[in-house]
């Protein structure tokens, strides 16, 4: 039994003492680095207050008041002939040659009651014109609307004949006459244009039906009419290319 215990003894110190050695420290870590802090996004540069605004605003055409004078002679067979020029202020002036009449109608509930006549027109070949500021042009289209109520005219030969007026029997509130187009100057600016004219401050005219009816195609014309006029003008600037 001793020498057993002995033996005991001796297997067992090893172990103890293996137990008690200190252990080997564990593998050092990898040192992690911080994560870089994002960059500021560039402080973007303020724009002046309303300069996108004003960019983004075209500019306004122009608008030429003036005081009128037109004579118009057309019929529905031949070239008419249409002349505008500006006694006061500023506004479009041409002398045209312009198309038969299209689409001509004369309404007569009588001369006591009054009617009613319209038209259109166009430009039968290139014209002369004549703008404020710009001086000579020449007209490449005129297109010309025309509806003129009369609150009484004269008719002495009979229904189906020669109806005549002045600018006292017309509607005043039932007057509108356009011209618009366009035209170009010399230097290579363009310009597209609206005259319309107001309400007669002097004038007269003759219209003609073709027949007796109450509503008749309109044969001819003749007018003499002075009136306030509006023009509006677009103009086109056309940059030519530097020579190297």
């Amino acid at each position: 039994m001793s020498v057993m215990r002995a033996a005991l003894l001796i297997l067992l110190v090893p172990a103890v003492a293996r137990a008690g050695e200190p252990q080997a420290a564990p593998p050092p870590q990898p040192k992690v680095k911080p994560a870089a802090k994002a960059a500021k996004p560039p402080a973007s540069k303020k724009a002046k207050p309303g300069a996108a605004a004003a960019a983004a605003v075209p500019i306004p055409p122009a608008v030429l008041t003036g005081d009128g004078e037109l004579h118009c002679t057309i019929s529905d067979k031949e070239n008419g002939r249409q002349t505008l020029t500006i006694q006061n202020g500023g506004g479009l002036e041409f002398d045209a040659l312009v198309s038969p009449i299209v689409d001509g109608r004369v309404t007569t509930a009588g001369p006591d009651k009054g009617g009613s006549y319209r038209f259109t027109s166009h430009l039968a070949k290139p014209a002369t014109g004549k703008l404020p500021g710009v001086g000579a042009i020449e007209l490449d289209e005129l297109e010309t609307k025309v509806q003129v109520q009369m609150n009484r005219y004269q008719q002495p030969g009979g229904r189906g004949t020669k109806l005549q007026f002045s600018s006292l029997d017309m509607n005043l509130a039932g007057i509108y006459v356009e011209f618009a187009g366009r035209g170009h100057a010399k230097n290579g600016e363009k310009y597209s244009f609206r005259v319309n004219l107001g309400a007669p401050t002097d004038g007269n005219g003759r219209v003609e039906p073709a027949g007796d009816e109450d509503d008749a195609p309109m044969t001819a014309k003749v007018v003499y009419v002075r009136a306030p006029t509006t023009t509006v003008l677009v103009t086109t600037i056309v940059d030519k290319a530097s020579s190297p």
